[in-house]
């Protein structure tokens, strides 16, 4: 397909990640968009009817809506557009699933931050490394809580995770944030870096939304190594080097 240059390859392996041209068109973002708003209305309500106040806090002001391909017929596409699978064949094989996926959102002027972390500092995978696409539904800049990196980090291979219960995140017990940098994007761009790459996002103090789509693949039927059992969400994207149809 030719979306992802040698250059830009050749930086994933070296810094851990890179940032693609827009890759969709006004139209397809906006029906994801539109998506968006509606799940996360429904996180809403979902929340609010629990009752726990931290909940809702969250679902408000940090929602992260995870396997959003199971609730969506539109995102369940979008998790097999060509740059995703060009990425799989690239740097998973032939072979390649949707591991996990998820909406994430900060409101204007209240989104919260999340802390630095490794993907895989979640949970511990056989094989460990996979990738992370996060896409730019709208324009994503410092001030509304763009996402941060640290370049080279995923050489240092799995750092030691701790769960913080205040922030209800996991986070490395130890960490250089000295060489971090902002990735802003326009909306339809996609930063594709290793799950061991540190990344963290910061609050959104504007008075824009930010809106971000994170699909992240893995081989197929992938162990989780705690449990011995398959882990994620086992959604063919590439198959001897083929995409997967559409449904």
């Amino acid at each position: 397909m030719g979306l992802i240059s040698d250059k830009e390859a050749a930086q994933f392996h070296e810094l851990g990640y890179f940032v693609t041209e827009p890759m969709w068109g006004d139209a397809e973002l906006g029906e994801v968009s539109r998506e968006f708003d509606r799940l996360h209305a429904e996180a809403i309500v979902a929340a609010e009817k629990g009752g726990d106040a931290n909940a809702i806090r969250l679902a408000k002001l940090r929602p992260f809506i995870g396997q959003a391909h199971t609730k969506s017929d539109a995102l369940k596409r979008f998790v097999k557009s060509d740059i995703y699978v060009e990425a799989c064949a690239k740097f998973i094989g032939p072979d390649a699933d949707l591991y996990y996926n998820q909406v994430v959102i900060k409101p204007p002027e209240e989104g919260m931050s999340f802390a630095w972390h490794q993907d895989s500092g979640y949970a511990q995978t056989r094989p460990l490394e996979y990738l992370t696409c996060w896409t730019a539904i709208s324009r994503t800049f410092v001030d509304n809580g763009c996402i941060w990196v640290l370049p080279k980090s995923h050489k240092l291979g799995l750092i030691e995770h701790r769960r913080d219960e205040k922030i209800q995140s996991m986070v490395p017990v130890k960490y250089d944030e000295s060489t971090a940098i902002p990735v802003e994007m326009k909306p339809g761009q996609v930063a594709v870096f290793s799950s061991l790459t540190m990344h963290k996002s910061g609050p959104n103090i504007s008075k824009e939304v930010r809106k971000g789509y994170v699909p992240q693949y893995h081989v197929p039927q992938v162990i989780r190594t705690d449990t011995g059992k398959p882990w994620g969400d086992l959604f063919p994207v590439l198959r001897g080097g083929k995409p997967v149809p559409r449904e």
